[in-house]
């Protein structure tokens, strides 16, 4: 701080003067202290802090910040398959390692600053910013060998092609406004900017600020002439470039490519001629006769924020274009694709490569807008689809998080192409998370999928699916079978709204499916989810407003099917399902199920299962052993059951044993086995069994019947009394209910005749059958055929009685109707519960029937 005098003293000259040159000597000093300070600001790179400087309306602290987020969150989330690349990426060429991959390329776009010796302005070497005369050597001569700012003024520059050294920032003064258009004697070949050594490469390369147009109208006409040439710009074998805020027009190839020095690498490290570290930001394209942007065996790549749409393309034959708006090609690695836009391409964002190169790999979409593209987002990697095809080895690790695809339609660029939201081919782990496709409920889709699934493709994650508006597509969800199927498919969270009129539909062979949480609901649709087979894992799935929600191998459902496969484990404190085919439900204890198509549940105390289709239900530490197939223990408590094709049932203390069975139910014999009483808890009075009647009509109830041979009639005087037509047996025999009673060869005591069959697990011993038995005859139980009886024998019945009958009478019979006997009578009369009525011919009585009789 300076203080002068308020007040000089004049009362004697030599001290005022005195004091007036002290003052003046002061404010000299000052004033060149301040002038020194101001020329040091001037060329001090520190002289403001970032929070004071602003860039478009924030401060470039928060800009540069919100930028280091946005690459520390892609680098800290990568899946780490790359580790030494990344590292790699991190440590700059003076050996300094920085923590990040952007803090690598902020140091480098630092180092450049630091290394540009001069900034010009072009047009004090000669270029020409009216657009009448040729700039291309003003360009040449204000470039020099590089270490140069290069400034341009508004206007248009005609030019035959510039070349950038290394350490080149080359600034228009915005797209539109700053032009390079090539000159019209250029050659087809050139394109407007280039770095200056493909060979050997550059670095350090910044170009910003302006329109690059690549001037296809010169000559007549022209167009790409092959290989990398005839790009509005072409980084070759460039490190550490940045282009941003750069316009593209009407290229003959490409609006912007990142690459090695050609396209034909057949190296095993075909990397080392690519780009490394580009960056693309706020670039715009159109009118490109290939792609808008595209990279060829370069690694990390960021483009963000770019809008690439309408090509021409040219660079095809008619109807052939494939022009894309963002194309990560040939060899290319580790890439993120931020905040882009494209319209009207054939594709809008392209992974891919051809089948003599490898596959682009390790890319990453975020936030990407397609919109009226023919096909949105398509991943594939040619030559490597057929099921004759070698399988892809490097097509992997494709993210797409937060994109959309709005109405894909048909373009005239590439003939018959189907539009698609997403495709995906010979790629494996992919992951798609928050994808949004919305189509022109309108527009014709010509019954084409909307997604699809195909080409020998796995491992795909989506989650977050929404799609709608495809109301004239063929299916929302494509996922393809078939020789080159593909699988390892999971979907979740997904909705379908108002779309097409099938929702999810899983082609032949494939058996990796998972849907799960989502819904699809539409109106007037055919099938919610179908599939040829029953493979697929449906969880939580809802699907409304079609003809059937669900059609899996041939059923029709009114609801989707909830299908889990693989060992299943669920309201269970423990439990070790070994099997994919096992499972284990509610249950505490130690409880194992080893074999195949066990099934545990309702257990407490533990269980266990071995062999395959047993189980142990509702049952305390019990279990099956053995290889056995079908052997069950249900409601039992410490029971072992190793006998196949049987139920057991029991209760014991101590260790689990056979000896604890109390019931067993033999399904091959058509046994049943218990250590106590069988009982009839119903009013059911007698036992009987069936007997056939000699005429073959039926013989109505409480009828008294005598035998003739083996068959029945009506009993009449004179007959022994075999029993009574009977509606209240309790236990009934030889009913054959289930098929024909000589089915099984019997001895010649009767006894069926068993043999040793292998049942595809093991051999078992079985009835034997009858060679004269016609499975596919249709058979009719004896209970619905009126020539068959059931006549009860012992216990109570029924019986219909004249009027001589009294309660402790014995029986005899006329024409079926019992009447006194006088002696050694049948049965025992204990009630009269109808009296004898006249006009019916009959009463009814209740008698007691015992063996003596």
């Amino acid at each position: 701080m300076i203080r002068l005098r308020k007040y000089y003293d004049t009362t004697r000259n030599t001290v005022y003067e005195s004091q007036l040159s002290e003052d003046m000597n002061s404010i000299e000093k000052e004033i060149n202290n301040l002038d020194g300070d101001l020329r040091n600001h001037k060329s001090d790179f520190q002289a403001h802090t970032s929070d004071q400087i602003t860039h478009q309306g924030f401060s470039l602290r928060t800009y540069i910040e919100s930028l280091y987020n946005r690459m520390r969150n892609l680098i800290l989330n990568a899946d780490g398959t790359n580790v030494k690349e990344v590292i790699d990426a991190r440590v700059d060429t003076d050996g300094y390692i920085a923590p990040l991959l952007k803090e690598r390329l902020d140091r480098e776009y630092t180092k450049l600053l630091k290394k540009i010796k001069r900034t010009v302005n072009v047009d004090d070497y000669g270029a020409d910013p009216t657009g009448v005369n040729d700039s291309t050597e003003a360009f040449k001569k204000a470039l020099g060998n590089g270490k140069v700012r290069l400034n341009l003024s508004a206007g248009t520059y005609i030019v035959k092609g510039v070349k950038l050294p290394s350490w080149t920032y080359i600034v228009g003064q915005g797209m539109g406004v700053t032009t390079l258009k090539l000159h019209e004697d250029t050659p087809a070949s050139e394109w407007v900017i280039t770095n200056a050594d493909h060979a050997s490469g550059n670095r350090n390369i910044t170009v910003e600020g302006m329109t690059l147009d690549w001037n296809p109208e010169r000559q007549g006409g022209v167009g790409a002439t092959g290989g990398l040439h005839s790009s509005c710009l072409t980084f070759a074998q460039v490190k550490f470039g940045i282009v941003r805020e750069v316009e593209g027009i009407n290229p003959g190839l490409h609006c912007f490519d990142a690459s090695a020095p050609t396209y034909d690498i057949s190296a095993t490290n075909y990397t080392q001629q690519g780009c490394r570290y580009i960056w693309f930001d706020h670039c715009i394209g159109s009118g490109y006769g290939d792609d808008g942007i595209t990279t060829h065996y370069s690694e990390y790549i960021f483009i963000s924020n770019c809008i690439m749409t309408h090509p021409s393309g040219k660079a095809h034959a008619t109807g052939k274009a494939n022009s894309n708006g963002i194309e990560i090609d040939d060899g290319t690695k580790h890439v993120w694709i931020l905040d882009c836009y494209t319209e009207g391409n054939v594709r809008g964002i392209e992974v891919k490569a051809h089948g003599t190169w490898p596959a682009a790999q390790d890319v990453h979409i975020r936030g990407h807008q397609s919109f009226r593209d023919v096909r949105a987002y398509d991943l594939r990697h040619i030559g490597h689809h057929l099921a004759s095809e070698p399988w892809s080895e490097t097509a992997r690790d494709v993210t797409l998080v937060d994109c959309s695809a709005r109405e894909p339609i048909y373009n005239d660029l590439y003939a018959g192409l189907e539009p698609k939201a997403l495709v995906i081919s010979a790629y494996q782990r992919v992951t798609v998370l928050g994808f949004t496709a919305l189509g022109d409920p309108t527009y014709d889709y010509k019954g084409t999928p909307v997604i699809a699934f195909q080409y020998k493709s796995r491992k795909i994650n989506i989650n977050g699916l929404n799609i709608s508006g495809f109301a004239k597509a063929g299916s929302d969800v494509r996922i393809y079978g078939g020789d080159q199927r593909t699988d390892d498919v999971r979907i979740s969270n997904f909705t379908i709204h108002d779309s097409a009129p099938e929702g999810i539909s899983i082609g032949g062979g494939v058996y990796y499916v998972t849907l799960m949480n989502g819904i699809a609901h539409t109106r007037g649709g055919s099938i919610g989810i179908s599939s040829p087979n029953n493979q697929a894992d449906i969880t939580a799935v809802r699907a409304v407003g079609y003809t059937n929600a669900a059609v899996l191998a041939g059923q029709k459902y009114s609801s989707v099917p909830t299908n889990i496969k693989g060992g299943f484990r669920a309201a269970a404190r423990s439990g070790s399902p070994l099997t994919d085919t096992s499972a284990i439900i509610a249950g505490s204890g130690t409880i194992i199920a080893k074999g195949e198509r066990n099934f545990i549940a309702g257990i407490a105390g533990g269980a266990s299962t071995e062999g395959s289709r047993n189980g142990v239900m509702f049952s305390y530490n019990s279990h099956t052993k053995g290889a056995s197939g079908s052997s069950v223990v249900m409601a039992s408590k410490n029971v072992i059951n190793t006998k196949e094709y049987s139920i057991a049932l029991g209760h014991g203390d101590g260790n689990p044993s056979e000896g604890n069975k109390k019931i067993e139910l033999d399904a091959i014999g058509g046994n049943v086995r218990a250590t106590n009483r069988v009982e009839s808890v119903s009013d059911l009075k007698d036992f009987a069994e069936y007997f056939e009647s000699t005429d073959g009509h039926k013989i109505e109830a409480s009828y008294l019947v005598a035998l003739e041979g083996e068959k029945i009639r009506k009993a009449d005087a004179g007959d022994k009394i075999l029993g009574v037509v009977s509606k209240t047996a309790g236990l009934v025999l030889g009913g054959a209910a289930f098929d024909w009673k000589d089915r099984y060869l019997r001895d010649e005591f009767g006894g069926i005749i068993y043999r040793e069959v292998y049942d595809g697990e093991r051999v078992i011993t079985v009835p034997a059958e009858n060679p004269d038995y016609d499975p596919s005859e249709e058979y009719k139980p004896r209970e619905e055929r009126d020539e068959w009886h059931v006549i009860g024998l012992i216990g109570q019945v029924f019986v219909r009685i004249d009027s001589t009958v009294r309660v402790g009478d014995s029986v005899s019979a006329i024409k079926g109707i019992a009447t006194k006997a006088e002696s050694n009578g049948y049965g025992t009369v204990m009630k009269i519960e109808v009296p004898y009525d006249e006009e019916k011919g009959y009463g009814i009585a209740k008698m007691i029937v015992t063996p003596q009789h």
